[in-house]
């Protein structure tokens, strides 16, 4: 009798520990080699060139497309216990995302407001290290084309029992 209460506790306790969120409905997840290959070089271009017209600022009004979400990095739980996270999905075709709802994404994990850089670099400098300004902080910044990036880096380098750096970048393009 206790293993019928038992599994379906289970079940819904394992239901709130997924990790999809408000975007993930917008996103196809590439598992072909060759195309993860192809648009991680477009999305390298597009870092390593951030040139732009314009800072762009998410506002209410504004509409997007969302273009990509990366994640990338690491996490060890103990020395020789070490994965590498690398996985790429592209926007659905024609999906239109307010400037609401992004900002209300940032909200959902606890961020009252985004910030803003005009330096893709200086983002990175900024996150990477424990207790960095940057680092566990959702940052938008613009890319050329009116896209920009809005990047959470997660890291914890050199722990006693556990280490890791995560980081999630989402593409969009102004509509």
């Amino acid at each position: 009798m206790k293993k019928l209460f038992f599994l379906p506790l289970c079940l819904i306790l394992w239901s709130f520990t997924q990790s999809d969120t408000p975007l993930d409905k917008y996103l196809t997840r590439i598992t072909d080699p060759e195309i993860i290959k192809r648009d991680l070089a477009t999305l390298t271009v597009w870092n390593s060139n951030p040139k732009k017209e314009s800072d762009q600022k998410i506002t209410p009004e504004s509409q997007w497309e969302l273009l990509y979400r990366y994640q990338s990095g690491w996490h060890e739980n103990s020395p020789n216990q070490r994965y590498d996270i690398s996985e790429l999905a592209v926007g659905n075709p024609g999906n239109i995302i307010s400037g609401t709802m992004l900002l209300d994404f940032v909200k959902f994990y606890r961020q009252d407001t985004l910030l803003y850089s005009g330096d893709p670099l200086m983002v990175n400098f900024l996150s990477e290290a424990r207790g960095a300004p940057y680092n566990g902080k959702w940052v938008v910044f613009s890319l050329r084309d009116n896209r920009i990036c809005l990047r959470y880096v997660h890291s914890y380098p050199n722990g006693n029992q556990s280490s890791w750096y995560h980081k999630t970048e989402y593409y969009f393009q102004l509509k």
